[in-house]
């Protein structure tokens, strides 16, 4: 019995011995963190060249980390991104570079444009990067771009990348394919021209229209004002109609003009003038007092043309002949 308690006291402190131990190696690594975290913290602290070690270790890693997110954003872009040293040489291209050019990345650096792109287009992206550097900001405009054959349009944003000191590293590009965007953007104008032109020429038509009344006889509303260009069309819609008609009367109805001017006047002679060649003839209705008298006062030739003060009266007129 005494030996089996000598044994299990000498059992317990050989246990309390290695707890002491381990706590002494606990309280040892906890003071290498402690120094290692200080010295993470402040890179003045003058740390053991262990702890120098581990600091580098981890800051490499940190980097290393942040450049594999810089490359994953750049090669992830649709945009082409580049970044050209002070003598326009690539330093940096990304994915979508390496798509356009059709090279890689090897074959991109340290080179520029001009072994790329025809002199006058060389000469052309040169000038930007000079002129970005100059503004010292972001530079904004649209430039096209020949790549495999295929002219292709681009936003570009250029501006320059400096260091610590305010020296001039580089310059960085980024060039959005806005092609597909333009292709639309001149097909929308195109749409739009051709809805203007349909709407105007069914305004044309709308404004000079021709009315047949009855058998030979037709009738032609105007209402607005009269200018050259409206002139001239009521001449063609008027000797057209009368062929197409095989009218014998036309129907002038100014009941709707504001006001009767020259240009008002030198139309509806010119139109009776036209309208007797071809064997018809011309009767002006919606003459009021005041139109009458300018009409006299103007001088206008009223000769061969019958004038009548609305238009039932004029088409009973045309009707009777």
């Amino acid at each position: 019995m005494a030996e089996e308690r000598t044994a299990v006291g000498g059992d317990v402190a050989a246990l309390e011995a290695e707890i002491a131990a381990l706590r002494r190696e606990n309280a040892s690594l906890k003071a290498q963190v402690v120094a290692l975290e200080g010295a993470l913290m402040d890179v003045r602290v003058d740390a053991p060249p262990r702890m120098a070690t581990m600091r580098a270790a981890v800051i490499e890693r940190v980097d290393n980390e942040r450049r594999r997110l810089l490359h994953a954003v750049l090669d992830h872009s649709p945009s082409v991104i580049f970044v050209k040293d002070p003598e326009g040489r690539y330093l940096l291209v990304n994915r979508q570079a390496e798509h356009r050019f059709g090279r890689t990345r090897k074959e991109l650096l340290g080179r520029s444009d001009a072994d790329f792109f025809p002199p006058e287009a060389a000469q052309a992206m040169r000038e930007k990067d000079v002129e970005a550097v100059r503004r010292g900001e972001p530079l904004q405009f649209e430039e096209e771009i020949v790549f495999a054959g295929e002219l292709r349009h681009f936003h570009t944003i250029k501006f320059p990348i400096l260091n610590n000191f305010g020296a001039l590293m580089g310059v960085c590009g980024i060039a959005t394919d806005i092609t597909e965007q333009k292709r639309k953007e001149e097909e929308r104008l195109l749409l739009r021209e051709q809805v203007i032109a349909a709407q105007q020429e069914a305004l044309r038509e709308l404004s000079t229209p021709l009315v047949p009344i009855a058998e030979g006889v037709v009738a032609m509303p105007i209402v607005g004002s009269v200018d050259q260009a409206r002139a001239e069309r009521i001449m063609g819609t008027l000797l057209e109609g009368i062929g197409h008609h095989g009218a014998h009367a036309v129907i002038l109805d100014i009941t709707g003009v504001r006001t009767v001017d020259t240009n008002v006047a030198s139309a509806i002679v010119s139109a009776a003038r036209a309208v007797r060649l071809l064997g018809a003839r011309v009767i002006v209705t919606g003459v009021r007092p005041e139109v009458a008298r300018t009409l006299i006062e103007i001088g206008t030739d009223l000769d061969g043309i019958v004038m009548r003060g609305n238009l039932q009266s004029g088409i009973a007129f045309a009707l009777r002949r």
